[in-house]
Order: structure tokens, then C-alpha cells, then sequence
């Protein structure tokens, strides 16, 4: 293994870790976990990312990779930002709860349903970036519609009628942040895609 190859591998175990604290973070927040619990795992995210980054920076300027290893290189620092985002937007689902005070249970009604296709996404996505699997990458985009439909559906019920229950508003609310999520799923999917052909997935 060459020195390039050995710098990008630790960047990749960074990574990782990194995936391994935004799963968590959206476990924990969806299933009605405290807010701190959240916030721990949005910390180390967030810690982990900065490694990332420097790591990455350094093997930039050091190595100049070419080819398929400046495409990982370039890939991982992308994606170590949405996994860290989605480590945030988790945090905010929790925080929500919190400030809802629980009365409507963890991601309730079509929330519930969301989280479940926004973590498949997030899973698959990074699934596709291990295994530089473009055929993957692009199943996440289908996945991607749903969650979108579903973020919609909240915005027509919010359109049509003069007010919403309180629980209501915090479905629409976290309905939100699961879309960004999803978004973010769709980044990592469009990273992994860059790595194995060179090019973006085409992204609505």
C-alpha cells in the first residue's frame, strides 16, 4: 500500500466513525431519546469532521492524488459535512421534542414513516460510498421522492387549512429537518457516485 493509499484509508476509518455518530444521532432522536444524548453524539460528529477535514487538507497538499484517489479524497471531506449535518438536524428533531414536551410521542404519524426512509437513505448512501457502487448510489435518489412527497403532503394539509394542532405543527417541523436529511443521504449517494465514474448524480 502506498502512502497515498495508507492516508486515505485513515481518513476513510475517520469516516466511519463519523457515519457511526449521525446514525446514532438519528436513533436517538427519533426514538425519543434526551436531547443531550443527541447532542452527544452531534459533539463527536462534529469533532470528527474537523479531522476529517484537516486529515484530508494534508493529504492535499502533501500527496497530491490524482485520479480515483483525489475523487475518495475529495469525496470523504463531502461527505464528513452531511454526515455532520445530519448529526445537527437530529439534534434539532430532539430539541423539538423537548420543547413539545413528549405530548406527541416520538415522530408521530407520517414523521414515523419519514425517519424510517431517511435512515434507509442514510444507510444505503454510505453503503454505496464503501463500496463505490454507482448502481446504489442511484436507488437512494428513489428514496429520496418519497421522504419529498411526504414533506409536500405537510405543506398542502398546512395550505388548506387556517390552523394546525400543536402536534400538527411539530410533525411539519420535523417532517423538515427529515427532508434535509434525506438531502444530505442523497449527497453522500452523489459523492459515491463521483468516486466510481467520475460524475455527479444528477440531483432535482
Amino acid at each position: 500500500m502506498s502512502l497515498v493509499e495508507r492516508a486515505v484509508s485513515g481518513i476513510r476509518e475517520l469516516l466511519e466513525k463519523l457515519y457511526a455518530e449521525a446514525l446514532a444521532a438519528l436513533d436517538a432522536a427519533v426514538s425519543g431519546a434526551s436531547a443531550e444524548e443527541v447532542a452527544r453524539h452531534a459533539r463527536e460528529a462534529e469533532r470528527l469532521r474537523a479531522r476529517i477535514v484537516d486529515s484530508s487538507v494534508e493529504v492535499l497538499a502533501r500527496y497530491q492524488p490524482v485520479a480515483r484517489e483525489l475523487r475518495r479524497v475529495t469525496a470523504y471531506m463531502e461527505a464528513s459535512y452531511d454526515l455532520f449535518r445530519v448529526a445537527r438536524y437530529a439534534l434539532e428533531v430532539s430539541r423539538l421534542e423537548a420543547r413539545v414536551g413528549g405530548a406527541c410521542g416520538p415522530a408521530p404519524g407520517a414523521a414515523g414513516e419519514a425517519a424510517r426512509a431517511a435512515r434507509e437513505m442514510l444507510v444505503r448512501a454510505f453503503d454505496a460510498l464503501r463500496r463505490e457502487d454507482p448502481g446504489e448510489a442511484k436507488r437512494v435518489l428513489d428514496l429520496d421522492e418519497q421522504v419529498d412527497r411526504m414533506y409536500l403532503r405537510g405543506l398542502d394539509m398546512l395550505q388548506a387549512r387556517d390552523s394546525l394542532a400543536k402536534c400538527e405543527v411539530a410533525e411539519l417541523l420535523v417532517l423538515r429537518h427529515l427532508e434535509r436529511i434525506a438531502d444530505h443521504a442523497v449527497y453522500i449517494a452523489s459523492s459515491a457516485h463521483f468516486i466510481a465514474t467520475g460524475r455527479r448524480l444528477v440531483v432535482s
